[in-house]
């Protein structure tokens, strides 16, 4: 090979070796630069709600995990099911839910929860709660987050049921009595939200609650509320509907909140006040040194001679979909939504206590949501629920319309039936 031709090998040797480096470096080029994927298979969850997941709860999340995109779907708590269903029957793109405790086993039943038993976030979560979910799931697993207790308290004025020599109204009875009394004696009795649905059900839950467990046969939604038109039942429904004719309650809380209403009992306005744990956030130091206040559980007469409060231990399961792709994601985001700081966070946020930890905002006041909560429950559910979830408005607002006096107990009983068929 001449020395002409030798260059011109080694030029051209040159060039390719050149040509293959630019390529390499680009190709490395392109890889460090590239953005991250972001498939949902890969880097994206989407969860179905009916509540408020606070923005400091995914903020502290995606600052965590950067890489992990977290899309919520909430829907409205009337029909929450109806539309949860539709959406899992449209596609497998639903990751976690949130779903009712009353529907729990429903979906388990059904093959859309995945079990999560292993996870250490069970071991930051109240015993009573997991057994709560064992019991209504007939399994030693668990298919989600129990999340937040519904227990239902009488919370009242000590100052004034000492003055009046009255015990704590944890029976109709007493309840009942301690109206009488506070009536005669010009206290307004009872401080009732009754402006918002909830609270209204709150409160007819507990005047109704002797006479829907002592039914020999349950008054519920699932049987098209068959029995409701009953004597004993027309008579608890009037002990609501009287509520307003005899006194106890103003018509100020007509247009009160259920937040409103407490808010109004803390300052000292009312005797009484019907309110779930949830409320105890509004409690503080301050309000502490201006009422001595304390609260009791509700026991209804079943005449078995045990006693069982009005409340649940779980208010709503969080679950993993089965059909998800993101399952270890969704496992992550479990994990982070049950820490502690998550929960403090998320209380501080929504002014809503969880059954994740424990708190004490009193030593008397933990005490008694402590003897409240050790007992057995009577859950309104099993015997006489106007459900928001599996019901439409109309019918959750039912008891609202009972105590504004809109419809008499036999109207009551007459829609509730229509409604529910």
């Amino acid at each position: 090979m001449t020395n002409m031709h030798k260059k011109l090998v080694t030029k051209i040797l040159l060039a390719v070796s050149g040509a293959c480096a630019v390529i390499s470096l680009g190709f490395l080029y392109s890889y460090l630069n590239s953005s991250p994927k972001t498939s949902k298979e890969t880097y994206s969850i989407n969860i179905l709600t009916y509540k408020d997941i606070p923005l400091s709860t995914l903020d502290g999340f995606h600052n965590k995990y950067p890489d992990y995109k977290i899309n919520i779907e909430r829907y409205s708590k009337n029909g929450y099911l109806s539309f949860l269903d539709a959406r899992l029957n449209q596609d497998d793109s639903a990751d976690i839910i949130e779903i009712p405790a009353e529907a729990y086993s429903k979906y388990i039943y059904n093959n859309t929860l995945l079990p999560i038993t292993d996870m250490d976030a069970f071991t930051r979560i109240d015993e009573r709660a997991l057994d709560h979910l064992k019991e209504i799931s007939r399994s030693d697993k668990y298919f989600g987050i129990p999340y937040q207790s519904n227990y239902l308290g009488v919370w009242y004025n000590v100052s004034l049921f000492e003055k009046y020599k009255l015990e704590p109204p944890d029976t109709l009875q007493r309840f009942m009595k301690a109206c009488r009394v506070f009536k005669e004696n010009g206290i307004v009795p009872l401080s009732a939200g009754l402006a918002d649905s909830a609270s209204a059900n709150d409160l007819m839950t507990l005047l109704t609650a002797d006479a829907f467990s002592g039914a020999g046969s349950p008054v519920t939604a699932s049987s098209g509320f068959r029995g409701l038109e009953d004597p004993v039942h027309l008579d608890a429904l009037r002990i609501c509907y009287d509520m307003r004719t005899e006194g106890y309650l103003s018509d100020t809380g007509l247009r009160l909140t259920g937040e409103q209403a407490f808010q109004a009992f803390l300052d000292s306005t009312y005797a009484m006040t019907v309110a779930p744990e949830t409320y105890i956030s509004m409690v503080n130091d301050s309000v502490l040194q201006q009422i001595d206040i304390d609260v009791c559980g509700f026991y209804p007469a079943a005449g078995s001679g045990q006693s069982f409060v009005i409340g649940n231990p779980v208010d709503s399961v969080i679950g993993i979909c089965k059909e998800s792709a993101n399952i270890d994601i969704c496992r992550t985001f479990l994990d982070y939504y049950t820490r502690y700081e998550t929960v403090f966070q998320y209380i501080e946020d929504t002014r809503t206590m969880t059954n994740i930890q424990n708190y004490s905002v009193n030593e008397t006041l933990t005490a008694s949501w402590k003897k409240i909560k050790s007992q057995n429950c009577y859950i309104p559910a099993e015997h006489f629920y106007l459900s928001p979830y599996t019901g439409g408005r109309e019918l959750h607002s039912l008891p609202q319309e009972l105590f504004y006096h809109l419809i008499t107990p036999e109207e009551f009983t007459q829609k509730a039936l229509d409604l529910s068929h």
